[in-house]
């Protein structure tokens, strides 16, 4: 079974629900203090798929996980991925490595 992810960024409470099923929602995290956002939220403006993909890499990398809201608005309508602020702090700051080579893993 799939599972989508929502968080409520009023109250920080997280939801979880069979993918398709928009009906029934499981309260998982009544207060989850890690702020979510998505890029357009962090950047002020559409990051597009490629940063998109590139930041979904690099948290893949980090053992980072994301959240799924759906959103709809005059320009899209469907999932957009939400990361810990604290992860897109990192990434577009430049402090993520890949440890031991110390080569850059993130440009921002």
């Amino acid at each position: 079974m799939e599972y989508i992810y929502e968080r409520n960024p009023d109250t920080g409470e997280t939801f979880r629900r069979e993918k398709g099923n928009y009906d029934k929602k499981e309260l998982i995290n009544k207060n989850n203090n890690m702020e979510m956002k998505s890029l357009y939220d962090y950047l002020g403006r559409a990051a597009g798929p490629e940063l998109g993909q590139e930041v979904a890499n690099a948290a893949r990398s980090a053992g980072v996980k994301g959240e799924i809201r759906e959103v709809s608005n005059p320009k899209y309508r469907g999932p957009v991925m939400l990361w810990p602020k604290a992860f897109l702090d990192l990434y577009f700051k430049g402090g993520l490595n890949e440890g031991h080579t110390g080569k850059q893993l993130l440009k921002g």
